[in-house]
């Protein structure tokens, strides 16, 4: 073959080549437009069907919410809904949606869809549509005006609330895996909404799963049970609200539930010399005091020494055994107020507006006398109960109430029954201590006042918890978890001279209208203190293990107006990797804000 015929051979073949190469290019170009379009068009129908599931699912959710007796009757839109997200969730599990998650940046867009879509499926679906008909059972199992419960009708929505109770729970863990990755915005904020929703219906039916555990055997289904309410008064703080000013029995018994005698105090304080034995521990961060004073019994943020503290003096004092106990403050009124309407005690008025001024600061102006001053919380304590479990009062608005309370860390509970007791621990209900957890809520801020004043009125500020991962040419070894507190007195200039009750009996060393605080920091047992200061200054912290937790404790003496910082840095142990989304802290009825910069951890 001659050159000039080799040369046509070879740009015959780099033609052949060229146009083997263009049609591969082309027919894979032809595929990736017509996946897109099928993708497209599969995601374009998918958020249609979403977009009116939840326009269908938010409305219906409100009228629930709104009048749950009618539950029943909306059993069939909930579940019409399930089919529209189910045909949604169909839409984006083929194989080319779930090859195109490979694709950079949009990939991960696709998948975040995707795994949103199966989280709000899973939510109505396996959540809501198979216990919203419950919801009618639990409101009328409940009469208020008869202060009894149908134990039996409770009884028997438990074991579909724990599953839906699950199902909510796959469902917000979806949506953490579906938040990951660079997410556009539109997308995000999508997500972000979803999480909220999901994270709303999860806290109520959990909510209502507990209960349905805990209330019949609470209520004494199966046996008369003796509790000792503890009314905590936040103007002289404690770590779960404040000091019990006031005690009152309560009684169950085959679900009807009555308040017993109302005590004060020194009925159930015991002699001089002859406290509670406390443990090593417990005595190097409270002092004795902690087992000398029922009003003490909530300094330490472990709710379960609360209650038996309580159940032992009340066992010393009146021969009796408790069941458990109740603990609930006095911000909590307000709200209840503002579900029943406004009560009179002693002369006074009381409504959702006003009673946190009264309760936290007039009373101590207008009424001096100790004694009287615990005639008039005994008789609070009546009259609210009265009016709770009178005719008349909406369960629904009740409830929400107390929820809004049990959010807010405001009413605690402790069962002498171990049973009881595994069912609420880890929630709202067990306690400070008891909520904290690496998935989330690592640390707590707890406050106790040190004053011997009703002081705490006029005690502002914030509580923020925030964590960093070691930089990577740090020694350090484990991420960072850091507490803040920030105090600040409101009190006027003039408060030197206002009644003792207020600003204490004079407590050596600190001048009369200042505030005293005990600020403790706790976190889980993946942390371990590390470094803490105020305003600044580096101080040595007194620190010691509470129930596993570590605890470290310092005081802040404020003067009027005067503002302190406090913070407290945790390290993570290596092997461990906590979150921050939000902060446990002692409520109070002032203003506080709660503040928490999510991240993980390292």
């Amino acid at each position: 073959m001659s050159g000039r015929s080799r040369r046509r051979a070879r740009a015959a073949e780099r033609a052949r080549v060229t146009r083997v190469v263009l049609i591969s290019l082309g027919a894979v170009a032809l595929v990736v437009v017509v996946c897109a379009a099928w993708v497209g068009i599969r995601a374009a129908i998918s958020y249609g069907q979403v977009s009116a599931a939840r326009a269908e699912a938010t409305a219906t959710v409100a009228a629930v919410a709104a009048d749950p007796v009618s539950a029943a009757s909306r059993v069939d839109r909930l579940r019409a809904v399930g089919d529209r997200l189910d045909d949604a969730k169909g839409l984006t599990g083929d194989v080319v949606w779930r090859a195109s998650e490979y694709l950079p940046f949009a990939g991960a867009n696709l998948r975040s869809y995707r795994l949103t879509v199966e989280a709000l499926h899973e939510t109505v679906d396996g959540g809501l549509a198979p216990v919203v008909a419950d919801l009618a059972t639990l409101e009328t199992a409940v009469s208020l005006a008869d202060r009894t419960v149908d134990t039996g009708a409770v009884a028997g929505t438990a074991t579909r609330l724990r599953t839906a109770e699950r199902a909510l729970e796959r469902g917000r863990t979806t949506l953490r895996e579906a938040s990951a990755g660079p997410l556009v915005p539109q997308l995000a904020s999508g997500v972000k909404k979803a999480e909220g929703l999901v994270d709303s219906l999860h806290r109520t039916v959990s909510s209502l799963s507990v209960a349905a555990r805990v209330l019949p055997a609470a209520t004494g289904a199966n046996g008369a049970k003796n509790y000792a309410l503890l009314f905590n008064n936040n103007a002289e703080l404690r770590t779960t609200g404040g000091i019990a000013g006031a005690v009152s029995a309560l009684t169950a018994d085959g679900g009807r539930i009555e308040l017993g005698q109302q005590l004060i105090p020194d009925q159930l304080n015991p002699a001089a010399g002859a406290g509670l034995a406390v443990s090593p521990e417990e005595r190097a961060l409270y002092g004795p005091q902690l087992g000398e004073y029922i009003q003490n019994v909530n300094l330490t943020p472990d709710f379960v020494r609360s209650g038996e503290l309580t159940a032992a003096h009340w066992r010393a004092a009146l021969g009796q055994e408790l069941d458990g106990v109740v603990s609930i403050d006095t911000a909590t009124i307000g709200l209840l107020l503002a579900a029943t309407g406004p009560i009179t005690v002693a002369g006074r008025e009381l409504n959702s507006e006003n009673a946190s001024r009264v309760l936290l600061r007039d009373v101590y102006l207008e009424i001096e006398s100790r004694d009287e001053q615990d005639v008039f919380f005994g008789e609070l304590t009546r009259a609210m109960f009265d009016k709770l479990f009178g005719s008349g009062t909406g369960i629904v608005a009740v409830l929400k109430a107390l929820g809004t309370a049990v959010d807010e860390g405001r009413i605690s509970l402790w069962f002498a029954d171990t049973a009881l007791q595994r069912e609420i621990a880890g929630g709202p209900l067990a306690g400070p201590l008891a909520q904290l957890t690496d998935r989330g809520a690592p640390v707590g801020v707890f406050l106790a006042d040190g004053t011997a004043g009703k002081m705490d009125s006029y005690l502002e500020g914030s509580v923020t918890a925030t964590c960093h991962a070691p930089a990577k040419n740090s020694t350090k070894v484990g991420s960072t978890v850091t507490a803040t507190a920030t105090l600040a007195s409101t009190a006027p200039a003039d408060i030197a001279a206002f009644p003792w009750v207020v600003t204490g009996y004079g407590v050596p060393g600190l001048p009369a209208g200042h505030i005293r605080t005990m600020v403790q920091f706790a976190g889980t047992d993946s942390l371990r203190p590390q470094r803490l200061t105020v305003d600044g200054a580096e101080v040595t912290a007194l620190s010691r293990m509470i129930d596993g937790h570590p605890v470290s404790v310092v005081q802040v003496d404020l003067a009027p107006g005067a503002v302190s910082v406090v913070v407290a840095e945790f390290v993570a142990l290596p092997t461990r990797s906590p979150t921050v989304d939000r902060v446990v802290a002692t409520p109070t009825a002032t203003e506080f804000e709660h503040f928490a910069e999510p991240g993980t951890c390292g």
